[in-house]
């Protein structure tokens, strides 16, 4: 009777808990913190009726709050739509700040400067808080898009005494400061953050001690990352962000006390670190798509083929697991090796250049699959939300096809010739298809090269090819065209991609060039490959005004071995 008694309770307290939880308004759940519930209440409202701008409001901070940034997108979108139509200037300027917070998160790093540069003339001066606001993200685009100089003359526009007291602000400046180069006076608002806030300190006690570091203070610099490191063990809400900035604060302090040993073992703990990043990304982004499938109900039988695929790459990656602990193996024994033929022979300056290279390649490649992973589910995340399934179908089965290459030739040195080509076809392919305008993509092989059996190394043609996208033609940039030649002369392989875009002198115009960085180490890479495989290998690339033409020529003499097939 006592047990019948109990559970009749329970269940009436249930129901009044249900009862009440449902007539809490949007508003109410949001300052609850209840962000699942927002989402849920305003997606079951939304298939019966029009959401209000106050609605959109609160379902897009809610995604953002659950780190579903695709969608906190979409509905920015859609508050942004419903703002024009009703001519209401006040949530106009939110939806604005909401789009621009959703494309910082969403890494889409130039496409959120070009919406701050575009929608900022539309702030009038008794708008001037909500610019403020904008700036806030707007700064810190230009922060991580190398454009230090832009990102202190908009943090400067925020003049609010109250704004500029923040934690946020007096932490950004200073990174502003530290891009300029101006360590004292960034050490000096890094302190500040510290005074008025106790939250992330082991990040501030990091980016002092790389302040620290950059002025050659190497002991200074070691206290701070040392209380970074203790700081971290006690804050249990430190991101992987933060653990990956320390490490490589530590790697490049014992780098350039010239502490190879030291400096080893934090390869190994940022390679660590980045695949525990792309993890989290990718729970990150299923979590957006199955919140996606509610809204739309044709999405659900899109959604077990997704997850089928993440199924497949967790798996994949499981085995690269496995095959990086005899790569990190290799690589100290490898170290040690260099180390002594160094102290033999005396050549201690080529080959610690060399092994910086080896170091930098390898840091740069560790981050450049979940990137592209990433990118590419946002695409098809976003055809099913726009409802092109055909499309969506075909774009996943070329992304399959191109990762699954990508997977299958990241530990090879060497990949046939014909398969690095069907691999940089798929990827032409996948960049049209996101596209709004499309490029023409001519490739030219000579007819004398048997693409079968002569192998090249992986990943040396794509980054040109993907520079004259992204860096060669704008949004509006019409009849694009990049044109591919592969020739065989003189024992050498030549590679020739032209394109008909802005150039490079255009391209690099008012901002450092990110590529510059990849292209040395291409260089570099060439160089090594030159004397393993003993042959002549090089790389030009040239602007086409010198030819009274428009666009960027790259010319590439590939390293390359010819593979002697059976009797």
């Amino acid at each position: 009777m006592k047990k019948l008694k109990f559970i009749i309770t329970f269940l009436l307290c249930s129901l009044i808990y249900t009862g009440l939880k449902a007539q809490q308004s949007p508003k109410e759940l949001f300052e609850a913190r209840d962000f699942e519930a927002v989402i849920d209440t305003l997606t079951k409202k939304s298939e019966l009726t029009e959401l209000s701008l106050e609605e959109l409001f609160y379902i897009t901070k809610s995604y953002g709050r659950t780190r579903q940034y695709s969608n906190g997108l979409v509905f920015s979108n859609k508050m942004t739509e419903e703002a024009m139509r009703l001519k209401d200037t006040t949530n106009l300027l939110r939806a604005f700040n909401l789009m621009a917070e959703n494309l910082i998160d969403l890494n889409d790093i130039t496409k959120g400067i070009e919406y701050c540069e575009k929608v900022a003339p539309v702030f009038r001066k008794k708008d001037s808080i909500e610019f403020q606001k904008l700036c806030f993200k707007w700064g810190m685009m230009y922060y991580h898009n190398y454009e230090y100089k832009k990102a202190h003359e908009t943090y400067n526009k925020i003049t609010l005494p109250k704004y500029r007291k923040l934690p946020l602000f007096t932490n950004n400046y200073a990174l502003t400061l530290m891009g300029l180069e101006k360590w004292d006076e960034a050490i000096t608002y890094l302190k500040k953050t510290m005074q008025i806030s106790n939250r992330n300190n082991n990040v501030n006690y990091s980016n002092i001690g790389f302040a620290y570091l950059k002025q050659e203070k190497y002991k200074k610099a070691k206290i701070y990352l040392d209380s970074a490191i203790s700081s971290l063990a006690k804050n249990e809400n430190a991101t992987l962000y933060n653990k990956k900035n320390i490490y490589s604060n530590y790697f490049l302090l014992y780098k350039n006390q010239q502490k190879l040993d030291e400096a080893a073992e934090y390869i190994d703990t940022i390679e660590a670190v980045n695949e525990a990043i792309f993890k989290q990304k990718i729970s990150e982004k299923i979590k957006a798509l199955e919140t996606s499938s509610k809204q739309l109900e044709f999405a659900n039988s899109r959604e077990t083929t997704l997850k089928k695929q993440v199924k497949i790459i967790d798996n994949r990656l499981a085995l690269a697991e496995k095959q990086k602990i005899w790569g990190a193996f290799l690589l100290v024994v490898l170290i040690v090796i260099l180390l002594a033929v160094l102290f033999i022979f005396k050549y201690r300056n080529i080959i610690t250049a060399h092994v910086q290279i080896q170091t930098e390649q390898r840091l740069l490649r560790s981050q450049m699959t979940p990137h592209f992973i990433f990118n590419s589910l946002s695409v098809i995340q976003g055809m099913i939300l726009n409802k092109e399934d055909k499309k969506a179908i075909i774009y996943l089965s070329k992304f399959s096809k191109l990762l699954r290459i990508i997977l299958e030739n990241s530990r090879e040195k060497l990949v046939p010739l014909k398969e690095e080509l069907q691999a940089l076809q798929n990827y032409i392919d996948l960049q049209n298809m996101s596209r709004e305008n499309s490029f023409k993509y001519l490739l030219k092989v000579d007819e004398n090269i048997d693409t079968s059996s002569i192998s090249v190394p992986p990943m040396l043609m794509q980054p040109f090819v993907e520079n004259a996208i992204e860096h060669g033609f704008n949004t509006n940039f019409e009849n694009a065209e990049i044109e591919h030649q592969i020739n065989f002369t003189d024992n050498k392989l030549i590679c020739i991609i032209k394109d008909n875009g802005l150039g490079i002198y255009a391209s690099k115009s008012g901002k450092k060039s990110k590529k510059s960085v990849s292209t040395q180490i291409t260089a570099e890479r060439l160089k090594i490959m030159s004397k393993e495989l003993h042959v002549e290998t090089g790389l030009t690339i040239q602007d086409r005004s010198e030819f009274n033409e428009q666009g960027t020529i790259v010319t590439l003499t590939l390293p390359y071995k010819i593979e002697q097939e059976d009797a």
